[in-house]
């Protein structure tokens, strides 16, 4: 044995330079021919299922740090990996035990804290993910790892100033996290507060200047700022880096269309029909495919593409989309038509005057707001900041009741989280828009908390809408991608409409695009004077503002000024649809 262990340990020595050196298959020879001698080598098993975890046999790593565990029962080590890849391989209870034994031999485990923040997180307990991470925070104020996870969870829940908090302290810890950099970038962004954003990705792409993500994210706020021209050269860069990737291409066709070729068309063919292309590459590719025969007016073939884009990209999301198809198809109409408030009557201390835009995507409303935002004395916009319906969830979940309180309560709590995302301002009394779309389901609710609300229901003629729905990639709506579904929104927005306008008469103001575009004037006096704000050519004239920013579809269009667009162009997909629309009186 004198002899053997020696060599063994200089073996492993060796095993271990070439594992340092991301040399994982000459490592792993060597840790084999040491297991060959003495099976009971622990540091060559802990390897062994270190490098099997890096390679992605997860199922191997586990029989390695089994048998490490069998050697040597008390090593936290390999109690917290082995719980790391139970996550992997989505055995979350098995992964909380792991983890918890590791903690009972060593409650300061920083690790095992945070990788247990990291199983919660997954597991959508954001509460105990939380806990976690702060208890690893606390065990070391510099696990910037903690910082980053703390902020991507405040991000999903859309407490953005706490999430920023986070990302910002990730950072100040390690300078060159480029995921929190990236991260805090985006969260600027969902602030609206894009000069931050452009900054933090600038920083990412100078300490890894091949960070595509980075430019993506940067094309995108260049391109919601309305900055075109670097937009491009932005997502440029990123196809350069990332060649194969088609949401480059995707994202630039909306600037370029030149852009959409045959030498792409042949490239994404070529691309998408590999056998380990990802999710994401189907559907931008068949995105991508769907706008060339859209310019070849091939428009049987384009839809074929665009159901094809929209089923992988629902699938990319399925467990998400899954759980948002039932929400927004059933149960939000459960809610709309059940709840309720007490003491409406009560006199309010906080006179907002919000300007509610409803209606469905892709009907124009973007640039409705922007008209009713840019009169002489312009207002704050919050462009579907999704605030009402938020809150109402919060609510419900909190009261375990659909009775949401006293409107004295409510107000207050609407007046300070308007206030937050800086719409309430005294210089344009206290008047602003919410341009959240499916706020139609709450209009119940807005007129019994806001009673000097105004509700402006855009309107489009259906097919229009719904094409353009179908040609966009509406990414964070989950009934977007299927017709099916499409059609049941539309149906549910047409049935919840009707509903609200027999039970407030007179208190809908209903307002039909394509007359707007055709009698821009004349019809947006009207629509001013219903809003009780005052008209000039400035409302009509909202693309020359110079803080003009969308984070919408419609992001290039409201640069330009108001153009009469025929419904006729839309024609050619009527017959393409009426299999899907048959059931529905209003589609035919």
């Amino acid at each position: 044995m004198n002899k053997i262990n020696p060599t063994l340990k200089e073996t492993f020595n060796i095993a271990y330079q070439h594992y340092k050196k991301q040399e994982y298959e000459t490592a792993k020879s060597f840790c084999n021919k040491i297991l060959n001698v003495d099976p009971n080598h622990f540091d060559s098993n802990f390897l062994l299922s270190s490098i099997s975890a890096i390679m992605g046999d997860f199922e191997k790593s586990k029989i390695f740090l089994t048998k490490a565990i069998e050697l040597r029962p008390n090593n936290v080590n390999a109690y917290n990996n082995l719980g790391n890849v139970e996550l992997k391989l989505k055995n979350f209870n098995k992964a909380k035990s792991a983890y918890e034994k590791a903690i009972s031999i060593m409650p300061d485990h920083v690790n095992a804290h945070s990788n247990l923040g990291i199983l919660y997180f997954n597991l959508k307990n954001f509460n105990e993910s939380i806990k976690y991470f702060e208890k690893a925070i606390e065990i070391n104020p510099d696990h910037g790892v903690a910082y980053y996870n703390l902020g991507n969870i405040y991000a999903e829940l859309k407490k953005y100033g706490e999430a920023i908090s986070s990302f910002q302290k990730a950072a100040e810890i390690n300078p060159n996290d480029t995921s929190a950099l990236n991260n805090l970038g985006l969260t600027f962004r969902a602030t609206d507060d894009f000069l931050n954003a452009v900054e933090c990705y600038k920083k990412v792409i100078k300490i890894k200047a091949d960070h595509a993500g980075a430019h993506h994210n940067l094309a995108m706020a260049y391109k919601e700022m309305g900055e075109f021209d670097k937009a491009i050269d932005s997502h440029n860069n990123g196809i350069k880096y990332e060649p194969n990737n088609m949401t480059h291409y995707f994202y630039l066709s909306d600037l370029k269309e030149d852009v959409i070729n045959k030498n792409l068309q042949n490239k994404i063919e070529k691309e998408i029909s590999k056998k380990n292309t990802n999710l994401r590459n189907v559907a931008y590719g068949n995105f991508l495919l769907a706008r060339y025969h859209k310019k070849e007016k091939d428009y049987k073939k384009e839809i074929n593409y665009l159901l094809k884009g929209h089923k992988a990209f629902f699938n990319l999301k399925k467990v998400k989309f899954d759980l948002g198809v039932k929400y927004v198809l059933k149960d939000i109409i459960e809610i709309s038509e059940s709840i309720n408030t007490t003491n409406i009557n009560v006199k309010s201390d906080y006179e907002l005057k919000p300007i509610f835009i409803v209606g469905v995507p892709r009907c124009g409303s973007t640039v409705i707001e922007k008209v009713i935002a840019s009169g002489p004395n312009p207002i704050p916009m919050s462009e579907e900041s999704a605030i009402l319906e938020n809150f109402v969830n919060k609510k419900i979940l909190e009261k375990k009741s659909i009775n949401l309180g006293g409107v004295d309560k409510l107000q207050k709590e609407l007046y300070d989280l308007y206030r937050q995302k800086g719409v309430v301002s005294k210089t344009s009394n206290y008047t602003f828009t919410d341009k959240s779309l499916n706020n139609f389901f709450y209009i119940g609710i807005i007129k019994d908390i806001f009673p000097q609300a105004k509700i402006i229901n855009c309107k489009r003629d259906f097919l229009s809408s719904m094409v353009s729905i179908l040609q966009r990639n509406l990414t964070e709506l989950a009934w977007a991608h299927s017709i099916e579904n499409i059609f049941e929104y539309f149906d549910n927005y047409l049935k919840t409409i009707k509903s609200f306008k027999e039970l407030y008469p007179g208190d809908i103001y209903d307002l039909q695009f394509e007359d707007f575009i055709n009698n821009p004037e004349i019809e947006s006096k009207k629509l001013m004077n219903e809003c009780g704000l005052t008209w000039d050519k400035k409302c009509l004239e909202f693309y020359k503002r110079k803080n003009l920013v969308s984070k919408t579809a419609s992001n290039i269009q409201i640069r330009k000024a108001i153009y009469k667009d025929s419904a006729d162009k839309y024609l050619p997909y009527k017959k393409l649809l009426n299999d899907y629309g048959k059931n529905y009186s209003w589609f035919n």
